[in-house]
């Protein structure tokens, strides 16, 4: 019988081929790896240089620009606007805020806040300033005033009375006061008139707005007397006069134009007379 032969075979050289072949591919592919992410990070260097380069570019060029306008004649203040203040002088409110046209636009847009405290302490009717530019070197003072709560009669014209208890600086003929604010009239003491200013302003606001003037021209301290919009006139007592509106309505829906409804004493009416017509201005 003949024998068969018997080849031997090592496993670990015939596997070594194939390891050898798997460890090259892993290889490759950690290279490739390595290779594309050296790769990417170098294109997001190159593009962040680039963005921080065109920042630094555009802030230079910004820059350049400024210091350019700033230099030139047209950072001058060419002219000033005043608005929001219709009374007031504009010339006058130009002068007190020490604006001249040799001056550059961008300090006063800085240094502001001295321009409000200016003109705030010049003129009792303003509030706040603000300040804008337009067209590059017109100045805009947009002025705020202390709202108006009636007027008060002097010799040559009336002031304001402002809501910060304070008057007006300037005088203002009859034809430009709001009609619909009351006026003070025979006022020569301060006293009184900070007086009845403060119970105009605690009376009901339906009230106020029926009230044409406020006279000054009474017997005594304690007495307040209201010029109606209607011709009547309301007399009382500055202490009891707002407990006393109540018969108000009532009192008026009864009685005819020009009136005297007396609140001071109890509370009734009656027909005004000549004299005290003219003495009110309602002939």
């Amino acid at each position: 019988m003949t024998k068969k032969r018997i080849t031997k075979i090592d496993p670990e050289e015939k596997l070594s081929h194939y390891l050898d072949h798997q460890s090259n591919q892993k290889k490759r592919k950690s290279q490739n790896k390595i290779s594309a992410s050296l790769s990417n990070l170098h294109s997001e260097r190159k593009s962040a240089l680039v963005k921080r380069l065109g920042l630094i570019i555009t802030i230079s060029i910004i820059c350049l620009i400024c210091l350019g306008y700033y230099i030139s004649p047209l950072a001058n203040v060419r002219s000033v606007r005043v608005e929001g203040a219709d009374d007031l002088p504009a010339k006058e409110v130009v002068k007190t805020a020490d604006i001249r046209a040799s001056d550059r636009v961008i300090d006063y847009l800085l240094h502001w806040n001295d321009v409000d405290e200016d003109l705030s302490n010049r003129y009792t009717e303003v509030k706040s300033v603000d300040i804008k530019v337009k067209h590059f070197n017109q100045l805009n003072l947009n002025i705020v005033e202390f709202k108006t709560i009636g007027y008060i009669k002097k010799e040559k014209g009336y002031c304001k009375i402002l809501s910060n208890g304070k008057l007006g600086t300037q005088l203002i003929s009859w034809n430009k006061i709001d009609q619909d604010k009351p006026v003070f009239i025979g006022y020569n003491h301060e006293v009184s008139l900070k007086n009845n200013l403060q119970l105009f302003n605690s009376l009901p606001e339906e009230f106020q707005d029926q009230i044409k003037l406020l006279s000054g021209n009474t017997r005594r301290k304690s007495q307040v007397i209201f010029v109606m919009k209607d011709g009547n006139v309301v007399i009382g007592n500055i202490s009891t006069i707002k407990s006393k509106l109540k018969y108000y309505n009532e009192i008026k829906n009864k009685v005819k134009k020009n009136s005297l409804i007396d609140l001071e004493v109890g509370a009734y009416s009656r027909p005004l007379t000549s004299s005290e017509k003219r003495a009110y201005g309602l002939i």
